[in-house]
C-alpha cells in the first residue's frame, strides 16, 4: 500500500505546487508597485507627449513670427527703396536717417534737412533750377529761400510724441528767442538768408533736369542735448522706478545710443531713442511685459513712450535674468552696460565663461571688459559709464 499510496501524495503535492505557483504568478502580476509604476509610465508617457507638443506649438509660433518680422522687414527696406527711387530723380543721392541724424525731405522731394543730434547743428538745403549762366537768378534765389522755410518750419513742427515738438527750444534767434513754426519764415529772411552758400556745379539729376543746390545751415542752442534730456526725463524716471534700474544708467544708454534721437535708427536694424533691434531686445522685453510675442516695427519703435518702455524692460532682463548670479553693483553695471551692446550670450560666453567674474574687483572686470571684448563695444562701455555723471544735476542729486 504505501508502494500505492506514494504516487498519489506526490501528485497531490505536485497539484499543490502547480496550484501554489499559479497563485504566486498571479500575485506577482497584481503586486501594487508595478501597477503604480505602471501608471507612472503610462502618465509620463502622456507628459512627454503633452511637453512635445507645447515645444512643437512654441516652435511653430516662433518660426511664425520669425516670418512675419522677415516679412515686415522687407516691407520696410521696399518702403525705403520706393522712397529712394523718388528722391534720386532730383538728388544725386537719396540720404537716410541714423543714429545721429535725422534726415527729412519735403512732400515733393525739393528739400532736404539733416538735423545732426550729435554735433547740434541743422543743415536744410533745396534745389532749384539752373540758370543758363550756372547760378540762381534772384527770382530762384526768393524761391529757395521760401523752400528753406518751409523745410524748417516743418521740422520745427515734428513731434516726438503727442506732447512736444522734437527741437522745442533747441533753436533760438540772435537776440535768444525760440525759433518756432510760426517764426520760422521770418527767421530764414533775416538770419540765415545771408548765408546760404550756393553750389558752382549744378547737380545733373535723373529727370534730365539741371538744378542748383542752396544750402543753409544753423546751429542749435549750446544745451540742446540736455533740452531733449529734459523731454524725456519723467519717461525715464518713471520706468527706471518700475524697473529698479538707476535712472542715470538709462539716460546714459540713450544719449550713447541715438543723443536722445527718436527718430535714430541703424542698419540693425534698431529703432528710436534705446535703439530696439525689433527681433531680439524689443521682442524679449515686449513678451515680459505683455507675455505676448509679438512683431514690433518701427513706428511702434520710434514712440518714445514705448520705446523707452521697452528699453528699461529690457535692461531689467539683463540685471535680473542674464546675469541674476552677479551680485548688484559696478560689476553688474559694466556687464549689462557691454551686453546690450554685444549681446548677454557673447558675454557670458567670451568674459564669464574664461573669466572667474565672482572673484573680480570692479576695476579688474572693467580692465578686461576693455581688452577682451570688440572695440565697439569697450567704447561703449567708456562713455555710457562716463556719461552716467552728467545727469547728477539734471536728476537733482
Amino acid at each position: 500500500m504505501e508502494r500505492r499510496l506514494r504516487p498519489v501524495v506526490l501528485g497531490a503535492a505536485l497539484t499543490a505546487w502547480a496550484g501554489f505557483s499559479g497563485g504566486f504568478a498571479q500575485a506577482q502580476s497584481a503586486d501594487p508597485f508595478e501597477q503604480i509604476n505602471k501608471r507612472f509610465q503610462e502618465r509620463k508617457s502622456a507628459g512627454e507627449e503633452s511637453l512635445q507638443s507645447i515645444q512643437d506649438q512654441f516652435q511653430a509660433k516662433r518660426a511664425a513670427m520669425e516670418g512675419q518680422w522677415r516679412k515686415r522687414e522687407l516691407e520696410i527696406e521696399q518702403r525705403w527703396q520706393d522712397r529712394k527711387r523718388a528722391i534720386e530723380q532730383k538728388w544725386a543721392q537719396a540720404q537716410r536717417s541714423t543714429r545721429k541724424e535725422w534726415v527729412d525731405y519735403s512732400p515733393g522731394n525739393d528739400s532736404r534737412s539733416i538735423v545732426n543730434f550729435e554735433e547740434g547743428t541743422v543743415e536744410i538745403a533745396t534745389l532749384v533750377p539752373a540758370a543758363k549762366p550756372g547760378r540762381p537768378s534772384p527770382e530762384q534765389l526768393a524761391a529757395a529761400q521760401a523752400e528753406i522755410a518751409r523745410q524748417l518750419e516743418q521740422i520745427l513742427s515734428e513731434k516726438g510724441d503727442a506732447k512736444r515738438a522734437i527741437l522745442a527750444g533747441q533753436m533760438t534767434t540772435s537776440k535768444g528767442r525760440p525759433v518756432e513754426p510760426k517764426t520760422a519764415k521770418a527767421f530764414v529772411q533775416q538770419e540765415v538768408l545771408p548765408n546760404l552758400v550756393v553750389d558752382e556745379k549744378p547737380t545733373e539729376s535723373r529727370d534730365g533736369v539741371s538744378r542748383v543746390q542752396v544750402t543753409a545751415k544753423v546751429n542749435m542752442t549750446p544745451d540742446h542735448l540736455k533740452k531733449r534730456a529734459r523731454q524725456y526725463l519723467d519717461t525715464v524716471q518713471a520706468e527706471s522706478r518700475r524697473r529698479q534700474l538707476d535712472p542715470r544708467l538709462v539716460l546714459a544708454v540713450i544719449q550713447t545710443e541715438s543723443y536722445f534721437n527718436p527718430k535714430a535708427q541703424s542698419q540693425a536694424p534698431a529703432y528710436g531713442l534705446m535703439q530696439l533691434v525689433p527681433r531680439t531686445g524689443a521682442r524679449d522685453a515686449y513678451n515680459y511685459i505683455y507675455n505676448d510675442d509679438k512683431v514690433l516695427d518701427d513706428e511702434y519703435l520710434f514712440q518714445p513712450a514705448q520705446n523707452v518702455e521697452l528699453g528699461a524692460a529690457y535692461l531689467y532682463l539683463l540685471m535680473n535674468k542674464s546675469f541674476s548670479d552677479v551680485p548688484p553693483g559696478d560689476k553688474k553695471n559694466y556687464l549689462v552696460i557691454c551686453a546690450y551692446n554685444w549681446g548677454p550670450g557673447n558675454i557670458r560666453k567670451k568674459i564669464m565663461g574664461p573669466y572667474r567674474v565672482q572673484d573680480m574687483q570692479g576695476e579688474e572686470l572693467f580692465a578686461v571688459l576693455t581688452e577682451k571684448t570688440p572695440e565697439e563695444t569697450r567704447n561703449y562701455l567708456k562713455r555710457v559709464t562716463e556719461r552716467m555723471g552728467l545727469y547728477e544735476e539734471l536728476l537733482g542729486r
